[in-house]
């Protein structure tokens, strides 16, 4: 599958092809036009998850079309508890789009719930955080393409100029 929005380039594999195809092999490449996933951004997710325990909290990284910034977005929430969220988005500026999709666990751990399987759709990353009541949080990410899902590397393993492994 080939994707490309304002700030993603995507090929991946979705399935095994018995054949060869007539143009070639594909190359696998996830490119996103703002770089890493900011560390910076996440520790400021995670402090507002941790303010909302024993709840779960939701947010964003919205991705500025014209700049190519991001930009951290809490959701507000219209139910929360310990185990959910319903939550309103923001209003979004005509060249900003919602790259990457955040929320809590609260004490629980960090998984992919059916609810989320659900909710996780159009292009984006996904993002759960879990167990924020410790020093270090347990955190899964995912790429959604309609659907489909494609893990993508845990936001601790860090190059030591501290970007994120893609």
């Amino acid at each position: 599958m080939q994707m490309k929005t304002p700030w993603l380039d995507c090929t991946t594999r979705v399935a095994e092809v018995g054949m060869h195809l007539p143009y070639g092999a594909a190359a696998e490449a996830i490119t996103f036009a703002f770089g890493v996933i900011p560390l910076g951004l996440l520790e400021r997710f995670i402090a507002a998850a941790r303010r909302a325990l024993p709840n779960e909290a939701a947010g964003a990284l919205v991705y500025d079309a014209r700049s190519g910034a991001l930009r951290l977005a809490m959701h507000e929430a219209i139910e929360v508890g310990p185990g959910h969220v319903r939550y309103r988005i923001e209003a979004l500026a005509a060249d900003e789009l919602v790259a990457i999709d955040l929320h809590s666990h609260g004490r629980l751990g960090a998984f992919w719930s059916g609810e989320d399987d659900r909710d996780d759709q159009g292009v984006r990353v996904c993002g759960v955080f879990g167990n924020l009541d410790r020093e270090r949080p347990t955190a899964r990410f995912r790429l959604a393409l309609n659907g489909l899902f494609r893990e993508l590397p845990h936001p601790w393993a860090v190059e030591p100029d501290g970007a994120l492994l893609a």
